[in-house]
């Protein structure tokens, strides 16, 4: 059930990563809520398997593919947005890559690069780029879909974690700087979400430590306060509500949705 009262009629939003378990979750709360959602995938083949194609007739979708790593799909992304739909009033900055479960010793920089141009270059050229149009009617919503791995330590996952930090740090600037302009701008950092996402993170950090994954996935579990992982729909949820007009005067947060995710790191 999506939170009540929250009305999205005729507003526009994109969502990159669409074509996830997370991003489908998004884009299909947006859409039920009324708005237009322009769902950015990379490839075509993607949207076979999107989640929130059996609902395009909840509000109106349109299909987007682009190489957010590239500066020059962003733009055209966002010019095919704004000649369909004649307006961009959300953005989230959904998609990421996981990149590989290894210490920092044995990271090549190929994998980093790839990291950080997929999980910040991406979501800054993106938020460039759609701030220009929102700053022009003095109205918007950016929400960056960063991580709890933003906010600590993630051992065997440097470049993910560095990525998810940087995020954070662009979402409170960008905060002060089109505040002005009536933009908000927040992060939200889920916990471990449930999916297949959430599965291969699991197998390799298995392999990588040399345990059983049905082990590894009761760590994650038991470091929540909550002793659950987090559903997609409790963060598609969260930005539904930082898209409204409740969350008017809140811009510049990083919110945690992670069921109480490394709260105690004691013995």
């Amino acid at each position: 059930m999506s939170p009540p009262n929250i009305e999205l009629a005729g507003r526009v939003a994109i969502v990159t990563g669409a074509a996830g378990s997370l991003g489908g979750a998004i884009a299909l709360e947006l859409l039920k809520a009324g708005a237009n959602v322009a769902c950015v995938v990379r490839r075509r083949d993607d949207f076979r398997r999107v989640p929130w194609a059996p609902h395009r007739g909840v509000g109106r979708s349109f299909g987007v593919c682009a190489d957010l790593r590239r500066e020059a799909d962003i733009r055209r992304m966002v010019h095919s947005v704004l000649r369909h739909f004649g307006r961009i009033d959300i953005l989230v900055n959904n998609a990421a890559v996981r990149g590989p479960t290894a210490p920092v010793t044995k990271l090549s920089l190929k994998d980093w690069r790839q990291v950080l141009e997929t999980n910040l270059t991406g979501p800054f050229l993106c938020a460039r780029e759609c701030l220009k149009h929102m700053a022009r009617r003095r109205e918007g919503k950016i929400i960056n879909i960063s991580s709890m791995a933003g906010r600590m330590a993630y051992p065997l996952r440097a470049a993910y974690a560095s990525s998810k930090w940087g995020l954070i740090g662009l979402t409170v600037t960008l905060a002060q700087e089109a505040g002005p302009a009536n933009v908000q701008v927040n992060s939200i950092c889920p916990g471990p979400v449930e999916g297949p996402v959430m599965d291969e993170v699991i197998t390799r950090r298995a392999r990588a430590l040399g345990l059983d994954a049905g082990i590894v996935r009761q760590q994650f579990t038991r470091a929540t306060a909550l002793g659950r992982m987090v559903a997609p729909e409790d963060v598609s949820r969260l930005v539904l509500f930082l898209c409204s007009q409740a969350a008017r005067n809140i811009t510049g947060q990083a919110v945690e949705v992670s069921a109480g995710y490394g709260l105690w790191r004691g013995s």
